[in-house]
């Protein structure tokens, strides 16, 4: 009996000397790196959340570009009507702007006797480039600065300089007539000359005894 248990003590020993001289020589199993684990992790969800942001830019984008917004409409300049006589232009109310002036044009009124008349402003413009024989409307606003009326016998009239075939306008009926403190536009069918150059005509009124008066004015263009 004692025999029998020596021999199984002795087989415990040697099963167990024989599994430890199995391991001897083999690394340990290394200890698993708890910062490297995170950085790892939190990479991970950063990459996640790039991926994720850029999708939403892309699904917040138009497909194509908006058309652009146009700009608001300019409130054209008032156009005078393409006829060879006066207007009427109404009451020159206090505080109206008038229309710019051509550059270099005479806007300083030359009163005679009960007559004025003051330049509003007109078309076209100083140097505008024309092409020869080109037809186009030149109009000049004037301002009644004096005291008589401009009735029957008074006109606007060409005075010096280059005509471009305009002509005199002449008032004839009281539905032309201009009293003090009124304005009126007269309005003159010119041409372009056929020669290119510079051409500078100058007009005024003119009293119904044929004095002249008021503001000198003219129509200035280049031919091409």
């Amino acid at each position: 009996m004692f025999h029998r248990k020596a021999l199984w003590a002795l087989a415990a020993i040697l099963s167990t000397t024989t599994l430890a001289s199995c391991n001897l020589g083999k690394s340990p199993e290394p200890t698993p790196d708890v910062n490297a684990l995170y950085t790892a992790a939190a990479g991970t969800l950063i990459a996640q959340m790039s991926e994720q942001q850029t999708e939403t830019a892309l699904a917040a984008s138009p497909t194509a570009a908006s058309s652009p917004t146009p700009l608001a409409s300019r409130t054209p300049l008032p156009t005078f009507p393409s006829i060879g006589v006066l207007t009427p232009f109404g009451t020159f109310a206090a505080g109206l702007t008038p229309l710019a002036t051509s550059p270099g044009t005479v806007v300083v009124s030359n009163p005679v006797g009960c007559n004025d008349a003051q330049y509003i402003g007109g078309e076209p413009r100083d140097g505008k480039i024309m092409n020869p024989q080109h037809g186009f409307d030149a109009s000049w606003s004037l301002l009644n600065r004096g005291t008589c009326t401009w009735d029957e016998g008074y006109e606007f009239a060409f005075k010096s300089g280059d005509r471009l075939s305009g002509s005199n306008v002449k008032i004839r009926l009281e539905s032309q007539f201009t009293e003090p403190g009124h304005s009126q536009a007269f309005v003159i069918p010119m041409e372009a000359p056929k020669l290119a150059g510079e051409y500078k005509g100058f007009w005024q009124m003119r009293s119904d005894d044929g004095t002249w008066f008021g503001s000198l004015v003219w129509v200035n263009i280049v031919v091409q």
